[in-house]
């Protein structure tokens, strides 16, 4: 049985990310990480990147230490790692939420006015990507 890992992370950007940019970084994350055998979820607004990787550990691993190293983002917070018995993003080799109504009502609900993910405990992060998951962005 192979071990099942979700690692959740967050981080800033180190400029504004255009819709171009996020096309570019999904474009490329779909395709490696459906050949890696990874799902997940991507949130960016305001500056922060949140995102959710599931699969096998060695592979969530190698793609982690990949991204951490990506010059986009810098201050890379792993917020939660746990084996986990199934993925929860299975729908997704990347699912994307952005600055959308449904995201600003949850902002609301966790009483936040602007995307501030280092303000929010690791639960609080994984029920928002789990929430904008079922409101994904065609990007």
């Amino acid at each position: 049985m192979k071990n099942i890992v979700r690692l959740i992370y967050l981080s800033s950007a180190t400029r504004d990310m255009s819709l171009s940019d996020m096309k570019d970084i999904l474009t490329y994350a779909r395709k490696n990480n459906q050949s890696l055998g990874i799902c997940g979820m991507l949130c960016y607004d305001n500056r922060y990147f949140v995102q959710a990787l599931e699969g096998e550990r060695e592979a969530v691993n190698e793609l982690f230490f990949h991204i951490s190293d990506d010059a986009r983002h810098s201050d890379v917070i792993i917020t939660s790692y746990e084996y986990i018995d199934k993925p929860t993003f299975t729908e997704w080799n990347m699912g994307y939420a952005g600055s959308t109504p449904i995201f600003t009502e949850l902002l609301a609900r966790l009483s936040q006015t602007e995307f501030e993910p280092t303000k929010l405990p690791p639960k609080q992060i994984y029920a928002l990507l789990r929430h904008l998951s079922a409101h994904q962005q065609k990007v």
